[in-house]
Order: C-alpha cells, then sequence, then structure tokens
C-alpha cells in the first residue's frame, strides 16, 4: 500500500512539471500491456483483448513450399520472376500516443483542480506506464490555436519531454470545428498498430469527429479518456453568483427552476450522445471528474485491469490549496 506522498495527483488551475514527474510513483499501478478493450453495455460485448504489438515489415526472401500465399510480394515477383515472400517481425516497442486537450474548455474547475489539470497528470501517468513497458511514447497536445506534435520515441528523455511540452501550451480564443482539426491531423499521424489515449471534454465532438475516429479504430486501439467537472452537470444551488471569463464579469441567477432543469437535460443530452457515437466507433469511453481525489480507480475499471491495492488519495505536491478555480462566487 503506498502513502499520501506517493499519489502526487495536481490540485489548483496550474500545470506543474514537478506534479507531473512525481506521478512516476503510480506507474506499476496501470499495467497498460494487461489493458483489455471495455465498452459500455449499450454497445454489446463487454470485454475483448486489445490488438496487442505490430508488426514490422523485415525483409524480402524467395517462396518456399508451405509459405502463406497472402504474405506474397507481388512487385518482386513480378520483376524477377520469381515467387518471393515478405518476411515480418513483431515489433518490440509499440507507439502509445497520448491526445491531450488543452483547449479554453479545460481551463474549468470548481473543485480540486481545473479540467486541464487533470488532463495533464492522466498524460503523465499514461507516459510513465508505456515507458514501464518498454514502449515508444508519442503525444498530441493541443489548444485553441496550438498543437504540439511529439512523435513516438523510447526512453525516460521522452517522457519528460512530454511533461515539459505539457506545461508550455497555452489555451487561445474557440474555435469552431478546432476538435474535428485534430481528429483528421491524428489520422494523418497515427501509425497502424498504436495505442492512442485521448483526454478531453469533448466539446464540439461532432460527425466528423467520428468519422476520423473510425478509420483510426480501424488499425489502433483507441480508448476516449471524457474529462467533467460538477458544474457541468449541474448548476449550483439557487442564488446569484459573479462569474468571470477573461475581462468579462457578469451576474448568473440560478434560482429558476425550470433553467436548473434545462441545463442538467442538456448536460445527461450531450453524454448520451457521445456516449452512444463511441458505443457505434467500439471504442472505450471512460468518464472522470474534476472532483475525483483518486481517478486511478475508475481509470483502471476503465481500461479492464480489475481492481489494486487502493492508496491514499494524494499530497498537494507543491500546489496550493485548491480553490473554486473557476473563478464562481456566491454572494
Amino acid at each position: 500500500m503506498t502513502s499520501a506522498v506517493d499519489t502526487p495527483f495536481s490540485l489548483g488551475a496550474e500545470i506543474r512539471a514537478a506534479n507531473l514527474v512525481g506521478l512516476r510513483t503510480l506507474a506499476p499501478f496501470l499495467p497498460l500491456h494487461r489493458q483489455r478493450k471495455v465498452l459500455n453495455d449499450l454497445a454489446g460485448t463487454h470485454s475483448s483483448a486489445i490488438r496487442g504489438r505490430g508488426i514490422d515489415y523485415a525483409e524480402v526472401r524467395a517462396y518456399q513450399p508451405g509459405d502463406d500465399i497472402r504474405a506474397m510480394d507481388w512487385r518482386v515477383t513480378a520483376r524477377t520472376g520469381d515467387a518471393h515472400i515478405k518476411v515480418f517481425r513483431e515489433e518490440k516497442e509499440r507507439p502509445v500516443i497520448i491526445v491531450c486537450d488543452l483547449r479554453a474548455t479545460m481551463q474549468f474547475g470548481t473543485r480540486r483542480a481545473f479540467k486541464s489539470v487533470v488532463a495533464a497528470d492522466l498524460a503523465a501517468l499514461l507516459a510513465w506506464s508505456a515507458l514501464d513497458h518498454g514502449d515508444r511514447i508519442g503525444a498530441l497536445l493541443f489548444s485553441d490555436n496550438t498543437e504540439t506534435d511529439i512523435r513516438p520515441k523510447p526512453g525516460r528523455r521522452q517522457v519528460l519531454h512530454l511533461l515539459n511540452a505539457l506545461t508550455g501550451v497555452q489555451a487561445g480564443e474557440p474555435e469552431e470545428g478546432r476538435l474535428a482539426q485534430i481528429c483528421r491531423h491524428l489520422r494523418r499521424i497515427v501509425r497502424p498498430g498504436s495505442a492512442v489515449y485521448f483526454i478531453s471534454d469533448f466539446a464540439g465532438f461532432d460527425d466528423d469527429c467520428e468519422r476520423q475516429l473510425y478509420n483510426i479504430g480501424q488499425h489502433s486501439d483507441l480508448v476516449a479518456i471524457r474529462l467533467t467537472d460538477p458544474l457541468d452537470a449541474q448548476l449550483p444551488p439557487p442564488g446569484h453568483y459573479s462569474i468571470r471569463h477573461g475581462d468579462t464579469r457578469r451576474v448568473l441567477n440560478t434560482a429558476s427552476a425550470a433553467t436548473r432543469a434545462a441545463y442538467e437535460a442538456d448536460f445527461v443530452q450531450r453524454a448520451n450522445a457521445l456516449q452512444a457515437q463511441m458505443n457505434r466507433l467500439r471504442i472505450p469511453l471512460i468518464s472522470l471528474s474534476t472532483a475525483d481525489a483518486d481517478p486511478l480507480p475508475r481509470l483502471r475499471a476503465g481500461l479492464g485491469l480489475g481492481a489494486a491495492t487502493r492508496h491514499t488519495p494524494g499530497s498537494q505536491s507543491g500546489n496550493d490549496a485548491a480553490q473554486p478555480a473557476s473563478g464562481l462566487n456566491g454572494r
């Protein structure tokens, strides 16, 4: 059983490199090589094995009796006039691609941390876990107007490069269709046999996004990790609240029962729509909240890893005590 010092999930509104490095201690609790595909009950089969490591082309050799004709290299055969077979070898270092959404919609939280901070924590934990298994680690980190494409490489230095990049991404002005742009870009860079972990609130997920993920899912294993905040699902108790976005400040009145009901219904409708889309794609969808003091058990369950020895929810690891991070204050 680990101690409180060993569970450095972040608090507050800032992504800090020291916190991300500290998550190294939790990597043994997330053995990605034992992951199984866990689907929502509505999607049919509950659990199935992931594809595992891919295979790389190695060489061409002359055909021998008993060889699988499906591996025939027809170009070499036509050029030489003799039958030749493609030889493959198992890929020892599987590409693990971590997609981390740091758009403006992720710069929000009313409990322990901003969604962007939780996303960075999860990206770091996945990277450390992939390192433990000897995989190649890559990432696509994106905000509203920038993206950082880190091509897969093995080793601790690659993980530290990723963690440093996470601390440097700045959100910009929201851009319509941005998530679809990222999904199209992801489709271009993901090679067959990869494991892809997409961490986002999935704001703006549309039919175009679904098409791109469908194509990725044909040759790679994709897991969607959705982050929400309690205030996404339910307005605060009836009253008047001062809210701020940038330099704009307004007063939110939550006294209307009709407004509150409509707000909650809209959240449920969007959540159900996203779940239905992921079900069609047969992509596991793991839902985590900024209110989760310890997201590891739910993450393990979503990855089909079962129960683990419980550990005490983490210390602040250098962060100040969490304040209502959204700037929402009752009056």
